[in-house]
């Protein structure tokens, strides 16, 4: 064979070669995404109770890489959370763990729009979920009186939170940030004489869920304000100035419950339209006996 001819077959071989697996890595290999700062803040859906101590040992974020599948939404819906107990990594991604102050959580005093920055971290990749490692020490106190708040037999100490593209937002270039709703009043279950925790948490952002706000008087009332229609339920205590504030609520029409005590009656409105992104404001209500 010309020796020019077969030098030119070595090349083009070689340069195909290159130009397959060059393809091949592309392929498999992780996904180029760009860095981001995530923050995760923990606020509180309330219920009548003095005080709700949570004990939080860490908290981490699973994020998943690859590049085939970063931009489903859906792709951990097949994720066990029991699958995840005690590993740092599967087929959905891996988890990194956040920056916090461990420690008890006051969860009850976070309420009426205020919250506490309970993490953060440098990720890369779609967010996937959350988990959260509870400590032994959960407490609650009603009516003066301390009790302990162990976990419902059951449930272990790992508590997951499913994260899809609604529930985190851009607040900055670079910077994501998401809430998590710990649900007091759905979270704790009284059973034979004993209280039990059996977390509920709810991911949400102000971007892409609705708010509402209101007055309700008098405070000798301490009433509790329900907002809820057929597939979603959401509480929120006032202020001693009768302010209150909801959050994390999904767009739609909904009814407002006001629950007097103290032998004052209730009083619910009706009708009332939330849109994501916006924070509805509800006249003000004043209860009678």
């Amino acid at each position: 064979m010309n020796k020019k001819l077969f030098g030119g077959l070595c090349l083009a071989l070689a340069s195909a070669l290159v130009f397959s697996a060059c393809k091949k890595d592309s392929a498999s290999g992780p996904a180029s995404t760009s860095g981001q700062k995530l923050s995760v803040y923990l606020t509180d859906d309330p219920a009548l109770y003095d005080s709700v101590l949570i004990d939080i040992k860490y908290v981490e974020v699973k994020t998943d890489t690859s590049e085939a599948h970063k931009n489903d939404d859906l792709f951990g819906d097949n994720d066990n959370d029991k699958d995840d107990d005690h590993k740092g990594k599967d087929d959905f991604g891996k988890w990194d763990t956040l920056n916090i102050v461990p420690g008890m959580y006051d969860v009850s005093k976070l309420r009426n729009g205020i919250d506490t920055l309970l993490g953060s971290a440098n990720i890369n990749g779609a967010i996937r979920k959350i988990r959260i490692t509870l400590g032994a020490g959960n407490a609650l106190t009603v009516a003066g009186v301390n009790y302990p708040l162990n976990l419902l037999p059951g449930i272990n100490n790992y508590l997951y939170v499913k994260i899809n593209n609604k529930h985190h937002h851009e607040v900055a270039t670079g910077q994501t940030a998401l809430w998590i709703d710990f649900d007091i009043s759905r979270s704790i279950v009284f059973i034979n004489g004993q209280y039990y925790l059996r977390p509920v948490l709810r991911p949400f952002n102000d971007h892409n869920f609705a708010r509402l706000k209101g007055s309700v008087l008098p405070a000798e009332a301490t009433p509790l304000v329900t907002v809820y229609n057929a597939t979603d339920t959401a509480n929120g205590i006032p202020r001693a100035d009768g302010d209150f504030k909801i959050r994390g609520i999904k767009e739609g029409s909904y009814s407002v419950l006001y629950k007097g005590f103290n032998g004052y009656h209730d009083t619910t409105i009706n009708n009332i339209q939330l849109k994501n992104g916006e924070e509805t404001a509800l006249p003000a209500i004043t209860l009678t006996k």
